[in-house]
């Protein structure tokens, strides 16, 4: 049987489609504080501190919010992976690793499917 597959991208954009709320909508009610979102970072991916850091100097607090909000309602509250009968590309078990949290390399894999403009090299 063949799987019906979507990205992360477009599982986003029709989630918020369907709750008729724009990304700009989302991130205003999203901190925009670097601290908070570093913790809430570290919180979900598995990263050092300097990696967190890192990548808060290489994306925006826009990229960096869009970035915490599809890891935590596509992989940290769905556990199933799927989203409307659509396996979510890249799937959970290439990106959350034993520790419950999104590994480097899955990490590596949202931003390229969330189509975000820096890719992050660890």
């Amino acid at each position: 049987m063949m799987r019906r597959i979507i990205t992360l991208r477009q599982a986003l954009y029709d989630l918020l489609k369907d709750e008729g709320v724009s990304i700009d909508d989302l991130l205003t009610v999203m901190d925009d504080n670097p601290q908070g979102i570093i913790e809430s970072l570290m919180k979900r991916v598995n990263i050092t501190l300097d990696e967190a850091i890192s990548l808060e100097k290489k994306l925006s607090s826009k990229q960096l919010n869009i970035l915490l909000f599809a890891i935590h309602v596509f992989y940290i509250v769905n556990t199933s992976g799927y989203y409307k009968d659509f396996l979510i590309y890249p799937p959970r078990d290439l990106v959350i690793g034993p520790d419950g949290k999104v590994t480097k390399e899955g990490l590596n894999l949202i931003i390229r499917s969330l189509k975000l403009d820096y890719l992050i090299d660890f």
